[in-house]
């Protein structure tokens, strides 16, 4: 139940620039203890700034915070713990060289005789594991999680910290149905609990299912501030864009000639994630990949690519074999691949957008011996207009971006390459309905150049409204195939129940 009285958390007339950029202009709200709060808004909204000055990271410009209804300082993330404030990131913070048990008790080591006690730490993470319901060896490198599974990680860390107010930025951008479920139970019981939950999220049905108020944040205000009893999801998006959004089917700009694909894909196999694969993709086609977490997805694509050697198959490329293996290669060839986790593998975040949109093709930039500054420029400028990418100019650091924008820095770098065929792995994980269009009809205008594109993502609507064609993976094979060019229906539900009994 949620309190009648008492609040956990009171944040009043905060403000927050970064350079000359206003991102908060007066955010005012509160959630008492025992309620689920959503917290929507756009990439650039402020919904992350605003989560990073409650847990510590940044400091406030203007305004107060109140917690248990008492005015506190929150300087640095050990005020916040102080607090009883702890959150899980979209972006994990785990160290995926370390073992589950050593990053869930990182800084607070059991010791026995002053060594650390990694036995009695693994017993202990048994036993949180236990309490969740969850099947994870605590032994295990996190590394050798998969994403789903470390986001559950993620999560139990932060719950054994025994917050008061507990903040989950994207929560369920990487978990399965089930996961998913089990996530919801666990708020539920932290509702029990008095426990105070920020539920940040991109999907509005999750928002309408498990909170009990909204707050949506535009511009970095308060746009709207409601009991979800008394929303709709068309309430939620229209105060998030301040329009309503079309998602109706991009179809091509011309018919797609299929008399000779750009890419081939034979008989390709790697371990027991991809089981013999063959399909092809011709010129102005988006295909797309369906499937539940662990259906090898990710590693079809990283073969194709050449992050991993197929044991068997072939890859071509306008009737041309491509070495297996050689990534370098493949983008000389015109393969690009956007991939799932950008801070991992996208970008680098320290540097500037800039550098980052060049990255691959600094040999091209060069003017005799040295790198011609002034054509960087203006290919970099070019890219930022072309993209309406929301930045203080070229040389702002990647890691200050909303995650809307820094994917669609990672698509400037794919689209300098110049590439025939665009691998894109969930390309917009975690990022708002407003950017995710943006990104779609970037996708088509990709396609629609003569060039092909392969879209595996989680979310059926995104593969309704992009894909020409949907292919249906399971275990690592290839189990069904749905074509708008033969009649079939390619629709949320479709894709859904084709995914679900395949």
């Amino acid at each position: 139940m949620v309190e009648e009285r008492g609040y956990a958390l009171q944040l009043t007339d905060i403000h927050k620039s970064f350079f000359k950029n206003e991102v908060l202009k007066g955010i005012t709200f509160g959630i008492k203890k025992g309620e689920v709060l959503g917290l929507l808004g756009s990439n650039g909204a402020g919904k992350s700034t605003l989560m990073k000055i409650v847990t510590g990271v940044y400091r406030l410009d203007k305004g107060t915070i109140h917690v248990d209804e008492k005015e506190v300082v929150i300087k640095d993330a050990a005020d916040a713990a102080a607090c009883h404030i702890a959150m899980v990131y979209q972006e994990f913070s785990l160290i995926p060289t370390m073992t589950v048990a050593e990053n869930l008790f990182l800084n607070r080591e059991m010791k026995k005789a002053g060594l650390i006690d990694d036995k009695q730490s693994i017993q202990k993470a048994k036993e949180a594991f236990q309490e969740f319901g969850i099947e994870i060896d605590p032994g295990e490198s996190v590394e050798n999680l998969s994403i789903g599974n470390q986001q559950l990680v993620e999560i139990v860390k932060a719950l054994m910290q025994k917050p008061s107010v507990l903040i989950l930025d994207e929560p369920t951008a990487s978990l399965t149905h089930k996961e998913i479920q089990l996530l919801f139970s666990f708020i539920e019981k932290l509702k029990e609990q008095k426990i105070a939950i920020i539920f940040i999220s991109h999907h509005m049905q999750e928002i309408m299912k498990i909170c009990d108020r909204a707050v949506v944040l535009r511009n970095g205000i308060v746009e709207l501030d409601s009991p979800t009893t008394d929303l709709s999801v068309s309430d939620m998006v229209e105060a998030m864009i301040g329009k309503k959004l079309q998602q109706e089917y991009l179809a091509p700009a011309k018919p797609v000639d299929y008399s000779s694909p750009v890419l081939q894909v034979q008989s390709v196999s790697w371990k027991d994630k991809v089981r013999d694969v063959s399909f092809s993709i011709y010129p102005g086609e988006i295909v797309g990949i369906a499937g539940l977490l662990g259906s090898g997805r990710t590693e079809l694509a990283k073969c194709i690519y050449g992050l991993i050697k197929p044991e068997k198959g072939k890859i071509l490329l306008g009737g041309k074999e491509v070495p297996v293996g050689k990534p370098w290669t493949s983008i000389e060839r015109g393969i690009s691949f956007v991939p799932e986790n950008r801070r991992k593998s996208g970008i680098v975040g320290i540097h500037s957008i800039q550098y980052n949109m060049l990255l691959p093709i600094w040999k091209k930039m060069k003017r005799k011996l040295f790198i011609d500054e002034k054509k960087c420029l203006e290919r970099t400028e070019e890219m930022i207009e072309k993209l309406d990418l929301k930045c203080t100019g070229a040389e702002q650091e990647v890691r200050y971006l909303s995650g809307g924008n820094q994917q669609k820095v990672v698509f400037a770098k794919s689209m300098l390459i110049q590439p025939k065929i665009l691998l894109l792995d969930d390309p917009t994980v975690g990022i708002d309905v407003e950017a995710k269009a943006a990104i779609g009809q970037l996708i088509r205008t990709i396609a629609d150049h003569n060039n092909a594109v392969l879209l595996i993502s989680s979310e059926m609507e995104e593969l309704e409204r992009l894909c020409d064609r949907v292919l249906i993976l399971s275990d690592g094979e290839m189990k069904k195939e749905l074509s708008r060019k033969d009649g079939d229906l390619i629709t949320e539900a479709a894709l859904t129940e084709a995914v679900q009994t395949a």
